[in-house]
């Protein structure tokens, strides 16, 4: 059975002039249909920014988000 929603190995960082910054570091979760999931963590902790990668809002640093076996990469 394939998963409805994969994160495999998910990175996240941002530049800000020469600093960088990883605010999500190998990232692994799959999802099955009919699934509920929450996702809960202290304030500044990823959540938002996690919630964004899967919605393809922003793209990943490293790894994939698999909608249904299809790579996010833009909304829609």
């Amino acid at each position: 059975m394939t998963a409805y929603l994969k994160l495999d190995h998910i990175d996240k960082s941002f530049t800000r002039g020469a600093q960088v910054s990883e605010v999500l570091k190998d990232i692994r979760l799959t999802i099955d249909k009919g699934e509920f999931v929450s996702i809960i963590g202290h304030s500044g902790c990823g959540k938002s920014t996690l919630l964004n990668l899967i919605a393809g809002l922003t793209k990943v640093s490293a790894g994939a988000v698999l909608l249904e076996d299809k790579e996010v990469d833009s909304p829609g």
